[in-house]
């Protein structure tokens, strides 16, 4: 089965031929609104399985500590894949290559070509897990060689203008979304931020967190919206607005609010530190102090 997504103009396949139906239904079920006709493609990435001899990847982390996503040595990686030549042969490694771990699978990506590779171990193919982290991963590799990111961040379309609430976890992303009831929701943890035309646009994304009041609605998938303000979240006693120094802000997204900004490559991050460099000096910046039962857009549009 093969896959193609649209992501803020961005066509990327997914080729899952030869996996289990677990794996199909899991991958359709999450993605499947984002899915259109195979007409063309900018990037495609294959879902493999590995038969390995030992009980694992000797790349696994057993500290349950550690980072979701880690990087590996390209030429580790290429020195194990060799005992795999299907691998090899179908799926050059340079040393470009980023190579990604985790949990239980193993992303490879070539910059140049935009081609990806994903390999799951034999006996544990069946965990979506892997799958879903490593695809984000790689989708964010993609858009960050076109210049987009996920940023960590809500995006809350009011009036057909975009809105970027940005915060680590449990800063109140969802909160801030479940409060505003008039506004339509991109995404609360992942939305796709985007320079077009002399403007910075959001798009919605399947990626968001776990609450279940609102889904992303269906008619939103294919919008796009002129983000108007960048807002970092601050839980408080109070609603207010607080000027953020355009050095700082910048600071902050690059260091805490792009997805997988690690695992791009040297050129992707080039590219987004200069475009979040000149927006952070072209689009107002602030943090935003609030509560969770009280209204936001008084003190936004006071500011405007």
């Amino acid at each position: 089965m093969k896959m193609t997504l649209n992501l803020a103009g961005t066509n990327m396949t997914i080729n899952l031929s030869g996996q289990p139906e677990s794996i199909l239904q899991s991958v359709n079920s999450f993605y499947g609104d984002f899915a259109g006709p195979t007409r063309r493609t900018d990037a495609e990435v294959k879902v493999a399985s590995l038969r390995t001899f030992e009980h694992g990847f000797p790349f696994e982390e057993k500290d349950p500590n550690s980072v979701l996503e880690r990087l590996l040595p390209t030429q580790e990686v290429e020195a194990w894949l060799r005992r795999f030549p299907e691998c090899t042969e179908d799926f050059p490694i340079h040393e470009t290559t980023i190579c990604t771990f985790s949990l239980n699978g193993l992303l490879l990506f070539n910059p140049d070509t935009a081609a990806g590779r994903i390999y799951l171990l034999e006996n544990d193919k069946h965990n979506f897990h892997s799958v879903y982290r490593l695809l984000w991963v790689y989708l964010a590799q993609v858009l960050g060689e076109r210049g987009g990111c996920f940023l960590h961040a809500a995006a809350l379309v009011r009036e057909e203008d975009g809105y970027i609430f940005m915060g680590d976890s449990g800063a109140g992303k969802s909160t801030v979304s479940r409060l505003c009831r008039r506004c339509r929701v991109f995404s609360d943890d992942g939305p796709v931020f985007f320079p077009n035309n002399g403007e910075y646009r959001v798009y919605p994304s399947p990626f968001h967190q776990r609450w279940q009041e609102r889904a992303l609605d269906k008619d939103i998938i294919q919008m796009r919206a002129r983000v108007m303000g960048l807002y970092f979240l601050i839980k408080d006693k109070k609603v207010f607005l607080e000027d953020i120094l355009n050095r700082e802000a910048f600071s902050m997204i690059i260091k805490r609010h792009i997805h997988f900004f690690t695992h791009l490559s040297a050129r992707a991050k080039t590219t987004l530190f200069d475009i979040f460099f000149k927006a952070c000096y072209e689009l107002p910046t602030y943090s935003l102090h609030f509560r969770g039962d009280q209204d936001i857009w008084g003190a936004i549009k006071n500011k405007q």
